[in-house]
């Protein structure tokens, strides 16, 4: 699973990321984290409607599908497997019709040593961003307010990556015709793109056990 990730970029990062997109970014540079946390927001790229480009968002981690009764169950959907997604009904509406993508500079997981959870950061050897491949819904509020929230895809860790945690996100690649086809394209498109998709070369290493905590940035 992915259950803490972190954002330190630019937007001109992201745009070369996403070269051949037509992404349109705000004005204003994304607001630097390095413990992003179920519930809170964080710049989603989500399809334009008209066209082939995209636009960034503000999007809550969690998603809530539009038939949730009460908001605190989207701390519980941050994930969604990638061998269920298809099938599971707080997923499948938004795995037909709305996928999206997710910058982050890397991520973290832990692992049990000793006794012990420690946790380890993840990143990409060859580039200062990765590119989670996410859903996202819209739910409307009690106030008639609509909230739009999203979840990480995540599939089964291959080595060496399986030698930390069994699970890892679904990741895109750099200036690859998969992201538009990801944003744009059909559910068989989607998942044509999730089968073919090679991990980056990721690389880890432990870090201060003070990152369990949320309050702690």
């Amino acid at each position: 699973m992915c259950g803490r990730f972190t954002r330190e970029m630019t937007w001109a990062e992201v745009v070369a990321f996403t070269r051949g997109l037509d992404l349109i970014v705000p004005e204003t540079e994304p607001e630097q984290s390095w413990n992003v946390c179920p519930t809170q927001d964080s710049p989603v790229l989500v399809p334009q409607k008209e066209g082939e480009g995209a636009l960034v968002r503000q999007l809550r981690w969690g998603l809530l599908p539009p038939w949730a009764k009460d908001p605190k169950i989207g701390a519980s959907m941050i994930n969604a497997r990638y061998e269920t997604v298809a099938e599971k009904p707080a997923f499948r509406k938004a795995w037909q019709a709305r996928r999206c993508l997710v910058p982050a500079s890397g991520y973290y997981e832990w692992r049990l040593e000793h006794g012990i959870k420690q946790p380890y950061f993840i990143h990409d050897l060859d580039n200062p961003l990765l590119m989670f491949a996410g859903l996202y819904e819209n739910w409307k509020q009690p106030d008639g307010e609509w909230l739009q929230t999203f979840a990480l895809i995540t599939r089964a860790a291959v080595d060496p990556m399986s030698q930390l945690h069994d699970r890892t996100p679904l990741m895109l690649h750099a200036q690859s015709p998969e992201l538009k086809g990801w944003l744009h394209g059909d559910a068989a498109d989607a998942k044509a793109i999730a089968d073919a998709a090679a991990p980056p070369r990721l690389v880890w290493h432990p870090v201060t056990r003070a990152v369990s905590n949320p309050r702690s940035n």
